[in-house]
């Protein structure tokens, strides 16, 4: 039989604690599927395919799966249990067992929501050891024996157990618990390092770099200066002198969780490790320099710094040298000098006399200046950068993003209005005359370009070039309406126009054209210029209007009259002058549906001051009768083509065009106009809806058009009515009367109450405009319930419930949220008292009473994934129990790759070889029901933890001490009063809780 594991939602009845805390969900679903590629590899031997659907089994397939025809079956029919009377006993006998129910109900969530305990974890290291989790149900002993098998002997920690037992039986089940620690082993003595240095170069100050990193970082920077200014001790060695060496360490052994005795594998003394320019010898004790210099450490390391700088262009080298306090320096030999100079590659520019000075004043202890030339190179002579010279002065020019808005705009009157502000406004935020255009004509000259030069070479005291930095070339950036020489050194105007700088560096010729959007009008820009004045002629026009390919609308009379003006100092005021003007294209008329009835889109009720809700604010329905005239689509008209200046004919835009859809319920009869008219056929609710879409630029509009049955009923359902069973809309004027019941595949609404025994049942939404009262009431809906209050009622929903004044003993379930305004009478006590299930939050104005101490809430549990995880576990129970069957079938009593093999070599006929095949065939289809299940559950789980961190409790006003509040898994009491408050699930070092946070935001109940 393939073992069953237990998940978030709760432990398998028949499975211990001791089985699942040691086996992990990991390994068991591994060993599933290598049982199943088993048993399917076993059947393809004896040729009988494996057989199983393409698509993953559910439980659905559980009655072909068990269907046996050896077995017998019988369906008998279970009467439906009599209801309740109506004495005052009969009800109390409901009120109390209802209650007992539901306090059975609440209690059995933790079976569902608990996961496998107890799983024992110990680290790699072997020094501490964990339990997975810890809940109410554990003991000492348990955790004790658990550790006792596990050969856990040192270091149990009895108070972490017992503080962890103490959380845990207050409902905060207790994750990754420390039980146990090992004790380490330890080093008693180090190893020491003597260093031949000043004590303050060992030792160093507490600062981010010591004096003598700074040395360092002074002699190898590029700033001379930093090596004058730098002070500090110093000890100058030369090659060979001993800068750090070794002078040699006892164990205490530690001990694992185990009791095993832990050793340090190798005791490692301080290794001495060199830094730059220092060696270590054979035997690694000992480390000298390997040059003259200064020694000191760099992180810890023994290090030597070469006393020579150079600068960052390699011009220059100098010999940097600090005194050292209390003994004169060692003197260096010209060799360690050049050895010095080697090192750094210097080879050109030398100076030897300033060579044989230091080493001579330093012999005869004479004092020598902090830095000392000994390396001069040669330095390059850079190039010049091109330059650009222009015809203008670019600084007079309008910005180019500026301009480019008043050109973007759409229409002339827009970019008139445009110029007017900038040379006639006052506001100086906005205008500025002194903003000027420059005018070209074609041919002429506008920026010239002289070239950069290349430098003269020069050589450093590595000997290296030192090759020059060539002047930068700077492009001659040509833009539009430009062209450039072959030697690209200037660039000349290709037509009339002005000139405009984009991005401060590329010249531009812009058209002095502005083409409207629609291509139906050319306009002349009528720029203000600097000095004097240029317009085009007929011909630069013409120009102009052929490399824009106009073609129509333009009179080239009308322009030269036009230029004269401009010419003589006319038209100043006009900023934009037509040029040519095309004939624009006349739009047509959309497609229309006209409605000649009332069609609006359902809301939700508003809750009044009293509690009740408001159906004026509710379109229930629109209903029609038979041969109502619904609507008339009126058709498209196509509008009239026009020309723009370039020629191209101008079509106009498409029309919308509508298309209506209807069921049978309706027919359509053209109209003399042209419309087509759309009647009822039968009478009904009217339901529409609408979809528009573009398709390759012409729009397209469908109309949904249909009519329901709708149920409407102007008094009480009662005698005079019989119970309610309707196939739509369901509308009651009255109250629904005691024992009575309404079911509707649609919406239900009531104008009165739902009494005491009645049941009410609707696909989508339930609304009620006052209450529901009654211990053996019941109310199921698929979408929301609304109503002013519930009273000791049953209350089941897909959805939201939203109750406007107060939730009284009742028992109410919600996929949604469960909301309470807590609006008319007794708006202190909007919740009180029963088993309040909000799977996606619950906020109500007050929550609980002084005198109620039974109210419960239920947050971030999905009701219908634990109903969902309840029927997984039974369809296991029942894979569990064919398994049983058809093992016993096969004469064996557990699933066996190899004894069902012997069993098959054993078969005397092939007859019964097949029928033994057959059950094998069943076996593993069971098998893979069961582990689909199995996932599916693990999925469920993983839903309920992501809700559950998710959904909050939120108190408008007051929540009172003595409620019971439950997210996911955790269980909190309230145990104080308190106001505008919101409970949340939070994870604090690994440990879920619930939390109590100030109400930030009042939520808005209509």
């Amino acid at each position: 039989m393939v073992p069953l594991r237990s998940f978030v939602i709760g432990n398998m009845p028949d499975e211990s604690p001791e089985k699942t805390a040691g086996t992990s969900s990991d390994d068991a679903a591994e060993a599933d599927a290598d049982l199943l590629g088993g048993l399917e590899s076993l059947l393809e031997e004896e040729g009988s395919g494996f057989d199983l659907p393409d698509e993953e089994l559910t439980e659905n397939d559980l009655t072909d799966l068990f269907s046996d025809g050896g077995e017998e079956s019988a369906d008998d029919d279970v009467p439906a249990p009599a209801r309740a009377g109506s004495t005052h006993d009969v009800r109390r006998q409901d009120r109390t067992a209802r209650r007992r129910r539901d306090l059975e109900e609440y209690r059995n969530l933790e079976a569902h929501l608990q996961a496998t305990p107890l799983g024992i974890e110990v680290g790699e290291d072997r020094m501490t050891a964990r339990v997975s989790r810890i809940t109410g149900d554990n003991t000492h002993e348990d955790i004790t024996e658990l550790l006792r098998r596990e050969g856990i002997t040192h270091g149990v920690d009895n108070e972490a157990i017992r503080a962890a037992l103490g959380k845990a039986a207050r409902g905060q089940n207790q994750f990754e618990v420390v039980v146990a620690r090992g004790k380490p082993p330890r080093v008693l003595k180090p190893t020491e390092v003597v260093h031949h240095l000043p004590r303050d170069l060992i030792t160093g100050e507490e600062e981010t770099k010591t004096a003598f990193e700074r040395l360092k970082l002074a002699i190898e920077g590029q700033y001379l200066e930093a090596c004058k200014s730098w002070q500090g001790s110093v000890r100058i060695v030369r090659q060979g002198d001993t800068v750090s060496e070794i002078v040699a360490a006892q164990v205490e052994p530690g001990i694992d969780v185990f009791g095993q005795p832990l050793e340090i594998a190798r005791v490692e003394d301080i290794r001495l490790e060199p830094g730059d320019h220092v060696s270590l010898s054979e035997d690694g004790m000992t480390a000298s320099a390997d040059l003259y210099g200064y020694a000191g450490l760099i992180g810890g390391k023994p290090t030597v710094i070469s006393p020579i700088w150079t600068s960052s262009d390699h011009m220059e080298a100098r010999f940097v040298f600090h005194a050292p306090q209390g003994e004169p320096p060692p003197v260096p030999t010209e060799e360690d000098l050049y050895n010095l100079l080697e090192m750094k590659w210097i080879e050109f520019g030398i100076m030897d006399r300033q060579l044989e000075l230091i080493c001579a004043r330093l012999s005869e202890k004479q004092a020598l200046p902090v830095t000392v030339p000994i390396a001069q190179g040669t330095p390059e002579i850079q190039g010049e950068d091109a330059q650009i010279k222009y015809a203008f002065d670019p600084y007079e020019l309008i910005k180019w993003n500026h301009l480019q808005s008043i050109l973007n705009l759409k229409a002339p009157e827009a970019i008139e209005h445009a110029l007017r502000e900038i040379y006639e406004s006052d506001d100086e935020e906005v205008g500025d005359s002194s903003i000027r255009f420059k005018a070209v004509r074609p041919g002429e000259a506008i920026v010239e370009k002289i070239p950069a030069t290349s430098g003269v070479p020069g050589q450093d005291i590595q000997g290296e070039e030192a090759v020059p930095d060539e002047g930068k070339e700077v492009p001659l950036e040509v833009g539009e309406g430009l062209t450039a020489s072959e030697d690209e050194l200037r660039a000349m105007a290709d037509q009339f126009g002005y000139v405009a700088m984009r991005f401060d560096i590329e010249v531009n010729v812009i058209s002095p054209l502005w083409i409207s959007p629609d291509r139906t009008a050319a306009y002349f820009l009528n720029l203000p210029q600097n000095l004097a004045p240029r317009f085009p002629s007929v011909e630069e026009m013409q120009d102009i209007l052929d490399e824009l390919e106009i073609v129509n609308g333009y009179v080239p009379e009308r322009w030269a009259e036009i230029a004269a003006e401009l010419e003589a100092g006319g038209r100043k005021g006009d900023y934009v002058i037509a040029v040519a003007q095309g004939t624009p294209p006349v739009g047509g008329r959309d497609a229309e549906f006209e409605w000649e009835v009332q069609i609006d889109s359902n809301k939700p009720g508003k809750i009044l001051d009293d509690g009740t809700i408001d159906f004026r604010d509710r379109n229930l329905t629109t209903v029609a009768k038979e041969g109502d005239l619904l609507g008339k689509l009126i058709p498209p008209k196509l509008g009239t083509p026009g020309k723009d200046i370039f020629g191209t004919d101008l079509q106009p835009p498409s029309p919308l065009n509508i298309e209506v859809v209807t069921d049978s319920r309706l027919y359509a009869e053209p109209e003399e106009d042209g419309s087509m008219a759309f009647f009822c056929e039968t009478g009904g609710g009217i339901s529409s809806d609408s979809e528009l879409k573009t398709v390759k630029g012409r729009r397209h509009m469908r109309i949904n058009i249909g009519v329901y049955p709708i149920s409407n009923i102007e008094g009480d359902v009662d005698y005079s009515t019989g119970n309610i069973d309707f196939n739509g809309d369901v509308v009651i004027g009255g109250s629904v009367q005691s024992q009575f019941s309404v079911k509707a595949t649609g919406t239900i609404t009531v104008g009165g109450y739902i009494e005491a025994g009645a049941y009410v049942t609707a696909g989508k939404d339930i609304l009620i405009q006052r209450g529901v009262v009654g211990t053996s009431t019941e109310l199921v809906a698929g979408g929301d319930i609304m109503s002013k209050f519930i009273q000791e009622a049953t209350v089941r929903t897909g959805g939201d419930i939203k109750v406007g004044s107060y939730i009284f003993n009742a028992s109410v379930r919600a996929g949604g949220q469960v909301i309470v305004p807590g609006m008319g009478e007794g708006k202190s006590r909007a919740l009180v008292g029963g088993l309040i299930w909000g799977a996606k939050g619950i906020t109500a104005r007050s929550i609980g009473s002084p005198y109620n101490a039974s109210t419960r809430l239920v947050v971030g549990v999905d009701p219908d994934q634990v109903n969902r995880a309840d029927q997984i576990r039974a369809n296991m129970h029942a894979c569990e129990e064919k398994q049983r069957a058809l093992l016993k079938k096969l004469g064996i009593d557990r699933l066996d790759l190899d004894l069902i093999k012997q069993k098959l070599a054993r078969c005397p006929s092939a007859k019964q070889k097949q029928a033994m095949l057959v059950a094998v065939k069943r076996v593993a289809k069971v098998a893979e029901l069961e582990r689909n299940q199995q996932e599916e559950l693990a999925e469920i789980a993983d839903l309920q933890r992501k809700l559950a961190v998710k959904t909050t409790v939120d108190v408008v006003s007051d929540m009172f001490a003595g409620v019971e509040i439950r997210i996911g898994e955790q269980t909190e009491l309230v145990r104080e009063d308190a106001e505008r408050c919101s409970y949340k699930l939070i994870i604090d070092e690994d440990e879920q809780k619930i939390q109590q946070d100030p109400l930030k935001n009042t939520p808005r109940f209509n």
